[in-house]
């Protein structure tokens, strides 16, 4: 089922930092940021933990459009990376990625518990989550985990 109309096309990204910030308020030292993306952000000057929220491209359904064309429903993704480090050297973890995994685990449960099937506002779909990129870990026990999520819109509303 289609949402109604959007009148700001990329609105959900503020609307998703709001809704992290509120959920995961009691997380000491959580940072919910907007990259560009993710490339520019070197581990040295990464905050952890962090939660990256970033704009991850359309799904444009083909035919059948609504009105002929004038507005049709698409399927927006937004890409929610958490960023910790967990540099613990015991047991041969930081290799394995075993303890940055046990950081990230809860972390990822409070995420998914905030946005799975929650509506950004008016006009969007509830948050539906897909398929997203592998972790990755990087020297220095840091770990970034993404979450990616989909939420249908409309381009612009009906001239009927």
């Amino acid at each position: 089922m289609a949402a109604l109309h959007v009148a700001d096309y990329l609105a959900a990204e503020g609307l998703i930092v709001t809704r992290l910030e509120a959920q995961l308020a009691d997380v000491a030292g959580l940072k919910i940021l907007r990259p560009a993306d993710l490339a520019g952000v070197a581990e040295l000057a990464q905050h952890t933990p962090a939660v990256h929220v970033l704009y991850g491209g359309d799904v444009v359904s083909t035919p059948p459009t609504v009105d002929q064309g004038n507005y049709q429903p698409l399927r927006q993704r937004w890409l929610v990376v958490l960023a910790v480090r967990n540099a613990t050297r015991t047991g041969g973890g930081q290799l394995t990625g075993q303890q940055v995994r046990e950081s990230a685990g809860p972390l990822l449960s409070q995420i998914i518990a905030a946005l799975g099937g929650w509506r950004p506002g008016q006009g969007y779909g509830p948050l539906v989550r897909v398929a997203a990129p592998a972790p990755a870990y990087r020297p220095g026990g840091y770990g970034y985990f993404p979450l990616q999520y989909e939420t249908v819109l409309l381009t612009r509303a009906s001239v009927d």
